[in-house]
């Protein structure tokens, strides 16, 4: 029994610092979202993937209060060049970010979700305008959290559905399934980003004649 116990705290250690890890990665310079892990750990413990997504929060706020800092103290055509080498990030974004901060200020943050729009581009913008880190911070909170509870609710909900309706389906094919959806997303978004920057780079390049 008391191994059972250890066993099942070190692996709930495991996955609470996995997403608090990959919350942190995300918000600075990886391009994988913290919900491919909180949804995953959601396939089999929906209840702890729900924790996790606390995790992958506290790692995210972690992370974009460096990238925040890092704005403040780089030019800003250095931070510029360097996320706009991230996957997905195109320099056509980076400005419409900026231009939502100055306008709405960290409160914009809750638009960011809806339209794939990274959560480093708003810590960046925020940082670069002297945005109060706690402001920032604050709004981080509903502007992560929603995301990451709907889309680990969400896949849990899908997994324990598919398990009623089809009581024979393996484990081994609810992963595969699992892990085909991510790919695919990623397989699309990526370029879609990647011809909307080259769009973009065409239209500026057209105007600077």
């Amino acid at each position: 029994m008391r191994t059972r116990r250890k066993s099942a705290f070190g692996n709930a250690l495991r996955d609470h610092g996995i997403a608090g890890a990959w919350g942190f990665a995300e918000a600075t310079f990886f391009f994988v979202v913290p919900d491919v892990w909180t949804s995953w750990v959601g396939l089999r413990r929906p209840k702890r993937a729900l924790g996790t997504t606390v995790s992958a929060l506290g790692g995210a706020m972690a992370g974009g209060a460096v990238t925040y800092w890092w704005a403040r103290k780089v030019a800003a055509n250095t931070s510029r060049k360097a996320l706009v080498k991230v996957p997905a990030i195109t320099d056509a974004m980076i400005s419409e970010v900026e231009q939502e901060i100055a306008e709405s200020g960290a409160a914009s943050l809750l638009r960011g979700p809806t339209r794939g729009i990274p959560y480093k581009l708003y810590a960046r913008a925020a940082g670069l305008q002297r945005t109060p880190l706690v402001t920032f911070l604050a709004w981080s909170v509903p502007g992560r959290m929603i995301r990451f509870v709907v889309v680990t609710a969400a896949v849990s909900g899908i997994a324990a559905m598919g398990r009623r309706r089809l009581p024979g389906i393996s484990e081994r094919s609810i992963s595969t399934v699992f892990w085909i959806c991510w790919g695919a997303f990623y397989a699309v978004f990526i370029p879609l980003k990647s011809r909307r920057r080259s769009s973009s780079a065409q239209q500026s390049a057209g105007t600077s004649y």
